[in-house]
């Protein structure tokens, strides 16, 4: 796998929204406001990883039309390896190895009668907007590629999912809630008619991370007690603002009342103020979805300030284990929400190596306790599928139809089938939505801070692995 851009040596059954209308929460947050401006709605994320390797450089021919020639097939891979979003990309090198090994990407791909070596492109977009969207334009106008892949918050996917459906050029999407990706593209979620040309996307929407944390707060609330009251610090920014707005729609008709802060600007150093608002209030439960520095500075504050909730539930941070472990102590009992775990049922659809096989792979590595983004080892079984049903793997237009009729019923994010019209797991053409289970960040005996499996409510097929603890009683 080559890469474009310098990078570090390495380191270390879908619900539907309770009693909320997608419309009525779309309305709500504004559509187009909460989810365009900066390119974040919900960014179910943020925060370290390692580069990858091994593999040429392609001499594969790209055109819509066809006209290539080369028995080589060239994917290019746009994600975070450095910047303030590279913990979304700490696994991809080992993923892209472990897929490189298997059969069919180790032998080559057999289409029309022909065998096509398959060549992996890394480009990094150091976490920018601007430079993913270059990269986009690279990997296409120069580097023809056959296939796209962006993964990682919408600020690098959104930015290659414009340039892939203006270029022309087949792209597979993850790690983006569906509804900025799409509302990108110019579709609409109150009303998804618009079907993408050249672009699939899977993982989680908007409203499943407000359904994620709400049965975490009830179950704490029941031997705790539970004034349904919730402290919610939601910065000035495009995740902040879709927060203030979806949270409210998705909750309040389950009983819950959002105790909302100022909307803070990023950056913000003394949160006193919020802080003494919610001690006042009395509120039970603790949510946010703040930058990761951020975070650390609020919640030290909280901390010596006396605000102690029974339960926090916390977005966009203490995603992945190095965010965790940067906190220590600190972190201990918080909650979040996580769409893959080791403990789920699902296995490649290349070799059948279960996510527990590759979560002890991970860690046999060297890496240390598995990161939920091993999910992007579907990014490949996608583009597999789509490869084997095409005549000619240079033909962008054959292949990116292709792509809206993969159906996988085992994959390592979970079944993916762009055919379904089920609007429970495909609410907008192009769209497979893969639900998170809700992890909690509990002191460890392997490791200092463990990620433990206390809520599978939007998805009972995760084993549950510990008991949901209390952050304070």
């Amino acid at each position: 796998m080559t890469d474009q851009t310098a990078q570090p040596d390495s380191t270390d059954n879908q619900p539907t929204a309770g009693r909320v209308s997608r419309r009525s929460l779309f309305r709500a947050a504004g559509v187009g406001a909460a989810v365009v401006g900066g390119g974040a709605l919900l960014e179910a994320c943020s925060s370290g990883i390692q580069g990858a390797s091994s593999s040429s450089s392609s001499t594969a021919a790209g055109g819509t039309s066809g006209g290539g020639t080369s028995k080589e097939i060239t994917i290019g891979w746009i994600h975070p390896v450095t910047g303030s979003l590279a913990g979304f990309g700490y696994p991809d090198n080992w993923v892209t190895q472990q897929v490189m090994a298997t059969s069919q990407f180790k032998n080559g791909i057999k289409i029309g009668g022909s065998t096509y070596k398959v060549n992996i492109k890394s480009y990094d977009s150091q976490s920018s907007v601007t430079k993913a969207g270059t990269l986009a334009k690279q990997a296409i106008q120069q580097d023809n590629v056959d296939l796209l892949f962006a993964s990682s918050t919408p600020e690098t996917v959104n930015a290659v999912a414009s340039q892939a459906e203006t270029l022309g050029t087949p792209l597979v999407c993850s790690n983006i809630p569906w509804e900025s990706w799409y509302v990108n593209l110019g579709g609409n979620p109150q009303k998804p008619t618009l079907k993408p040309k050249w672009t699939v996307m899977y993982f989680l929407g908007a409203e499943h991370l407000a359904l994620c944390f709400k049965p975490m707060w009830d179950r704490i609330g029941e031997k705790y007690g539970n004034n349904h009251k919730v402290a919610a610090a939601f910065p000035n920014d495009a995740d902040g603002n879709a927060f203030r707005a979806v949270f409210p729609q998705v909750l309040a008709p389950m009983g819950y009342t959002l105790d909302l802060s100022t909307a803070y600007p990023d950056g913000l150093t003394n949160y006193t103020s919020m802080i003494s608002q919610f001690k006042s209030h009395g509120d039970d439960f603790f949510t946010n979805v703040p930058l990761p520095p951020d975070f650390a500075t609020m919640w030290t504050q909280a901390l010596q300030q006396g605000f102690k909730p029974k339960l926090a539930t916390v977005a966009k941070v203490l995603l992945f284990p190095q965010d965790a472990y940067a906190m220590g102590s600190k972190v201990y009992n918080i909650a979040t929400d996580s769409w893959w775990v080791p403990e789920l049922p699902w296995t490649s659809s290349l070799n059948q190596q279960t996510c527990m096989d590759l979560a002890n792979a991970y860690t046999a590595a060297g890496l240390g306790q598995p990161n939920a983004n091993i999910s992007n080892y579907t990014l490949f079984e996608i583009a597999y599928a789509a490869l084997t049903q095409v005549n000619d793997p240079h033909n962008k237009q054959e292949l990116a139809d292709a792509l809206f009729k993969v159906k996988l019923a085992e994959a390592v994010a979970g079944p993916v089938d762009y055919t379904s019209t089920n609007t429970k797991t495909n609410p907008a053409p192009g769209v497979a939505i893969t639900p998170p289970v809700g992890i909690q960040w509990q002191k460890g005996t392997k490791y200092a801070l463990e990620a433990k499996v206390v809520d599978n409510t939007l998805q009972p097929n995760a084993k549950i692995t510990g008991d949901l603890l209390p952050t304070f009683r």
